[in-house]
């Protein structure tokens, strides 16, 4: 939670605009024509600066809601930016989107300009995508684990978000021609089955614009004022995208920080930001620097890591919350060490009364998860990891997506095998070839050679009978197509008798999947309430989109865990940043690659530490099981940028206080414990202390156990039990 307040009461909306703002946030909100560069440092309140700048613009200026273009790049950052706009008092109208929605919104009214899609195309997600992508190279007579689906796909992508089209380019290098092969083959398909990926959203209205003057020009003079959010992450694709839009006015006010450009993997560039006033000679630059979220302590040193980078605008970030706790840096063993070091330490902040929401847990790769996952568990603290795409991956979601998908876009083909096996029909790979056969010799979808009895008279027996079935019911549910989104969604699962056939297909770890259904009904009737226009196509446009951040679960008493990547724009009052380690933050890509990969993580670094409010710990494992073996890290080059005055360590502790443990002024039950005494732990049975550190409830042993080895334990938690007489 911002400690500044993002909001004024609606009725004192007009007249308090500029209340509360500071200097720099006054001159962002009541800039007048011409480009703005906002360069808003971590939690600066730059939400709150272009919301205001949005009611300034329609409330003070006479600028017109629908001549407002605000973008930003999470539905749940569009979905916040909405409601400020509102309780702001300003007419609805204006466009606050993502660029994929608006650029979607843009394809529903004129993607029929480019001659080979309607408008009621399909949006297809990264796992449609490597789908499809397996079946060009198998249909190519490939093997899928030389040509992994994955690694075509991400070369399709990197493509896609320079502007280069299917065919080979001197940019590609010496890349396989299987892989350029696979591209061409992917975009026919994509065609065929009137569906774009989610790059195309933006290159098609790119195409658009290049092609269509009339239609670009069009949107340039709609929008008078342009507001991005986050340019720092845009991309190339992107940056051309806006240039369209600013070809006829150059009202673009962009907010960004190129000290959070954490994305070039995905294609965003930092030199748009960087070069933003050479883009838009004469651009008033506005500097944001008091931050409302962190203690000096944790600004400091976060500001004293990223100046080590070169590509970046210099701010001077400062608190009015005072010095704050000083970094803690904690040292284990390995990883199972630093995973129980993280939960011991939220169990006895959570004893003092900090609520499990108050905490996240960030890492650099996935595999970091599985011990924190572990050690949560067994210390009964609750957590969620927060990622929002992982629901709608699910078998269940899928399967009823891809009905409503047929009802939008009946071309979708991709759709149509999915819900011909969902549930099982009996219509084997045999019957579906000679579907995709008949259907490809005419240049007509799967559904038309379904609906046909020339291509049925071409299957025998039960396939052909549940083909005329599947025929008609789609005809049943064709009614649905423009209607609301829950409605269409509860006619499927009626229908189909969904729940019946997950009751026959349960297996022992399926509990969950009658509830997963039951939450998409309930997201269906969400969106319906809220977007009575939508529908089924809206809807699914709006599952499309979701993003990783919007899993998030706010308000609800759980440890966050995540990836940094997935932690931007996040706030907690503390956070565990952990594998702080050679190879793991730096990355060993970024290690074996260019100054620019490290100059990208110690941005990604600095990310994770200006993500917390009151509290920062950093943990490293001296050695971590990957492979099947140990593999044994340093400690991260980016702690050494930390000025030492900043940091705690656990082994800094004072020397008089090894050998010995004071407990806390209530722990008088705890046994009073020597190095050399041997314990006895509920876990790891017998073992000798070796060392002894810290005092009170951050005293911590290092015990070597006779069956599990040396192990690191927060003596307030370990209920080590002192043998008596054994030395």
């Amino acid at each position: 939670m911002t400690l500044q307040s993002d909001e004024l009461p609606a009725s004192a909306a007009r007249a308090d605009l500029l209340a509360g703002l500071n200097d720099a946030q006054r001159e962002a909100v009541t800039h007048g024509d011409g480009p703005l560069l906002i360069l808003a440092g971590a939690g600066s309140g730059k939400t709150r600066a272009i919301t205001r700048r949005i009611a300034h613009l329609v409330l003070e200026r006479g600028v017109r809601p629908q001549e407002v273009l605000a973008i930003t790049f999470t539905n749940k950052a569009a979905g916040e930016m909405r409601e400020r706009v509102d309780s702001l008092a300003v007419p609805r109208g204006a466009w606050v989107s993502t660029f994929h929605a608006m650029c979607a919104r843009i394809l529903r009214r004129d993607i029929e300009h480019l001659g080979a899609w309607t408008r009621d195309f399909t949006i297809y997600d990264t796992d449609d995508r490597q789908k499809l992508i397996r079946e060009l190279i198998k249909s190519a007579g490939y093997d899928t684990t030389a040509y992994r689906p994955g690694d075509v796909g991400a070369f399709i992508s990197e493509r896609k978000n320079r502007g280069a089209g299917a065919e080979r380019s001197d940019e590609d290098g010496f890349v396989d021609e299987l892989y350029v092969r696979v591209h061409r083959e992917y975009e026919a398909a994509l065609q065929r089955n009137n569906a774009l990926d989610f790059d195309d959203l933006l290159l098609k209205v790119l195409t658009l614009f290049d092609q269509h003057p009339g239609v670009r020009d069009q949107y340039a003079d709609a929008f008078r004022h342009l507001l991005v959010d986050e340019y720092q992450d845009t991309n190339r694709v992107q940056y051309r995208l806006l240039r369209h839009l600013t070809a006829l006015r150059q009202n673009i006010a962009v907010c960004g920080d190129p000290d959070q450009s954490i994305y070039g993997w995905r294609g965003a560039d930092i030199r748009n930001i960087l070069d933003f006033e050479k883009d838009f000679p004469g651009a008033r630059v506005v500097r944001l620097e008091q931050n409302y979220r962190s203690t000096q302590n944790i600004l400091d040193a976060a500001q004293a890591v990223i100046r080590n980078n070169t590509q970046r605008k210099e701010k001077g970030l400062f608190s009015q919350r005072g010095a704050g706790e000083k970094l803690t840096l904690v040292e284990c063993a390995d990883e199972d060490d630093e995973a129980r070091e993280i939960a011991l330490r939220i169990r006895a902040l959570a004893d003092e009364g900090r609520s499990h929401d108050e905490f996240a847990i960030l890492y650099r790769a996935n595999f970091l998860q599985r011990a924190l996952e572990r050690a949560l568990r067994l210390t009964s603290i609750p957590y969620q990891i927060v990622a929002g795409t992982e629901f709608y991956q699910r078998k269940e979601i899928k399967d009823l997506l891809a009905y409503l998908r047929l009802l939008a876009n009946p071309a979708d083909n991709e759709a149509c095998v999915r819900a011909l096996g969902a549930p099982a029909r009996g219509v084997g790979d045999k019957s579906l070839d000679d579907l995709r056969a008949w259907a490809a010799d005419r240049r007509v979808s799967l559904v038309r050679a379904c609906q046909s009895d020339e291509a049925r008279g071409r299957i025998k027996g039960k396939a052909k009978a549940a083909l005329v079935a599947f025929a008609g019911l789609l005809e049943r549910l064709s009614l649905y197509a423009s209607g609301p989104a829950e409605v269409a969604l509860l006619a499927v699962v009626e229908e189909t008798a969904y729940f019946e056939h997950l009751a026959r297909t349960a297996e022992r770890d399926d509990v969950d999947r009658e509830q997963n259904v039951q939450e998409l009904l309930a997201h269906a009737s969400e969106y319906d309430r809220a977007n009575p226009q939508g529908g089924v196509r809206g809807f699914l446009q709006d599952v499309a989109l979701v993003s990783d951040t919007d899993g998030l679960e706010a308000g609800v008493p759980k440890v966050a865990l995540m990836t940094l990547h997935s932690a931007k724009g996040l706030e907690f009052p503390v956070v565990f940043v952990a594998g702080v380690e050679e190879d793991l933050l730096p990355h060993a890509r970024a290690v074996a690659g260019s100054a620019e990969g490290i100059e990208e993580e110690r941005r990604l670094f600095y990310v994770g530490m200006t993500r917390a409010q009151d509290q920062l710990v950093l943990t490293s494992a001296v050695s971590r099981k990957l492979y099947g073996g140990d593999v044994f890290h340093r400690p991260s080059r980016f702690l050494e940028e930390i000025p030492r005055t900043l940091l705690q360590s656990v082994q800094d502790d004072e020397e008089e206080t090894l050998g010995q443990y004071a407990p806390a002024s209530d722990g008088a039950s705890a046994p009073a414990l020597r190095v050399g005494d041997v314990v006895e732990h509920d876990a790891f049975g017998r073992g000798r202390i070796e060392q002894l550190l810290g005092m009170g409830p951050n005293a911590r042993a290092s015990v070597h156990f006779q069956g599990a080895g040396l192990k690191q334990l927060m003596l307030a938690y370990a209920r080590l039990r002192k043998v008596s007489g054994a030395r």
